[in-house]
């Protein structure tokens, strides 16, 4: 080859990189986000068979086009988190019964672990498993004995274990306290719902509340009138009685002191930490408060029908900026309550 032709080839050859070292890099791409929406009526019953044209989905404010839309009954994955704390002894076998009832709702598609949190966060078996019989011989001989109540590391230690799953994940928490573990530094709520947000995850919360109590015997009869103590070891009075003044800087019970003491009004009761209730509503869950009176099985199992006849919505992220963006999931219809969860994390450009 003439050396003419070979200079003018290095050169057509050079220009060419340097071009392509000098044009910009445009990235392209889409996200679709997955919006799991429960519809009740008024009365709380869930309303199945609503149409796409139903639904308004809005991005920061802005109305999007729904592109996918699926009433069909989807499979979820699981992790039931059961508060074995010992403030929840007298109510364990109630716990264990709804429990059983809550795995014989689920469908051959579905895929669960039992956890259960109080010296340690224990969950099993070690994966993931649709085999009901096993999840059962789980909830009647591996759960804890009493101890504290680590509740939102238990609860991260959930969302840790569904990392991995696809399609939808849930976290069904049962507590009846606050957040008490034994470590001086532990996983605060914000962690949790920050969590949640990060990694769409949804939160199921059972709430399990306290009475006032029943007659005390014994040494602390001889009280003024009839005093009543709650199952944690508190005292309380009815109106008009004494009792003993609470201890200065708090005491014992899972809210860091005595149930709390009216004006000669009647006895308190005690709620678990109100943080659950919003954890589940901003992840798109739900909540259920109840008394140990109450049909906790009869909850558990609503929980799994919420959960197998949810819509599935989808829309085209407008931006993908990596911030956080508000949702909102607003129904044509008068009188039906949507619900479903507040934000999402908006990927980056790839």
């Amino acid at each position: 080859m003439p050396r003419v032709r070979v200079v003018a080839l290095l050169v057509v050859v050079s220009t060419g990189l340097l071009a392509a070292q000098q044009a910009p890099t445009f990235r392209s791409g889409t996200h679709t986000v997955s919006v799991y929406t429960t519809v009740l009526d008024n009365s709380g019953r869930l309303v199945p068979n609503l149409t796409k044209d139903d639904f308004e989905v809005f991005d920061n404010d802005a109305p999007q086009p729904i592109r996918v839309f699926d009433n069909t009954v989807r499979p979820i994955t699981v992790v039931m988190m059961l508060d074995r704390s010992g403030s929840m002894r007298p109510n364990f076998d109630l716990e264990q019964r709804a429990a059983v009832q809550f795995v014989a709702n689920l469908l051959p598609n579905d895929k669960a672990r039992v956890g259960s949190f109080s010296t340690h966060i224990q969950i099993d078996p070690e994966g993931f498993t649709s085999n009901q019989d096993d999840l059962i011989r789980i909830l009647y001989e591996e759960l804890q004995d009493p101890g504290p109540t680590p509740l939102w590391r238990a609860t991260s230690a959930a969302m840790t274990a569904l990392a991995r799953q696809d399609d939808r994940r849930v976290v069904l928490v049962l507590t009846d306290g606050f957040d008490n573990p034994m470590e001086i530094t532990s996983t605060s709520f914000e962690q949790v719902r920050d969590r949640s947000e990060a990694e769409e995850i949804m939160v199921y919360g059972i709430g399990l509340a306290d009475d006032c109590g029943t007659p005390v015997t014994g040494a602390l009869a001889g009280l003024t009138g009839p005093v009543f103590q709650t199952q944690r070891g508190g005292i309380i009075r009815r109106p008009g009685r004494t009792v003993p003044e609470p201890p200065a800087g708090g005491g014992r019970g899972r809210h860091g002191g005595f149930p709390q003491f009216g004006d000669g009004g009647p006895c308190t009761e005690t709620k678990p930490d109100p943080h659950l209730r919003e954890l589940a509503a901003s992840s798109g869950g739900g909540y259920f408060e109840l008394m140990a009176t109450d049909d906790l099985g009869s909850t558990f199992t609503q929980v799994a029908n919420e959960l197998h006849h949810q819509y599935l919505l989808g829309f085209t992220a407008a931006r993908l900026d990596g911030q956080v963006h508000r949702l909102t999931v607003r129904l044509r219809t008068p009188d039906l309550v949507a619900r479903a969860r507040k934000s999402y994390v908006a990927p980056t450009w790839r």
